[in-house]
């Protein structure tokens, strides 16, 4: 996340297109995220405004794209599809999901979903989901002080085991290393 500037709340105020592809902001009340030039009407403070550098760690943290300015940018129906996936995850990412239960949610066959999520991501569906887990799982070891196995249920990996190979592959340590480091 960026930090809300006075050049950044500037440009949020005065709806300025040209600090669009730059950032784009959230505003806690309502969970949408929208691009500087955004017109629809905005009655918030600087306290309730996230500052993001991609459409992702928006919806890592819970945002949806804002219909009106569309912050994402004009997508294609495939693209569509996988930011609607994207934000279930994002919604949903503590549930017990496969690719055929996502499938099946947004009525699609899973080769569609899965061949729609590699091309436009590089990555597949299930990959997204354990990236997503592990953004949640590294907030929650640096901000609290629950144990470890609490947090692999919590963002969705009930087995302790499986939580921290995964963890340690996909961050380079273990989570009570991480915690360590970082707490």
């Amino acid at each position: 996340m960026y930090s809300l500037t006075k050049k950044r709340w500037q440009a949020i105020n005065n709806r300025d297109g040209d600090y669009d592809g730059r950032f784009i902001y959230g505003v806690m009340t309502d969970h949408r995220v929208c691009c500087p030039s955004c017109q629809r009407e905005k009655d918030c403070s600087p306290e309730d405004i996230r500052i993001f550098k991609t459409s992702d760690e928006a919806l890592f943290e819970g945002f949806i794209p804002c219909p009106d300015c569309h912050p994402f940018g004009d997508l294609s129906e495939k693209a569509e599809l996988v930011n609607q996936v994207k934000v279930y995850l994002a919604h949903h990412y503590q549930d017990r999901i496969t690719l055929e239960s996502l499938a099946e949610a947004f009525q699609v066959s899973t080769g569609v979903l899965h061949r729609a999520f590699m091309t436009l991501t590089d990555e597949s569906p299930q990959a997204y989901l354990v990236r997503l887990r592990m953004y949640h799982a590294k907030k929650m070891l640096r901000d609290g002080n629950e144990a470890v196995a609490l947090i692999g249920l919590k963002v969705g990996i009930p087995n302790l085991s499986y939580f921290n190979t995964v963890f340690k592959q996909q961050v380079g340590q273990t989570a009570v290393q991480y915690r360590k480091k970082n707490n």
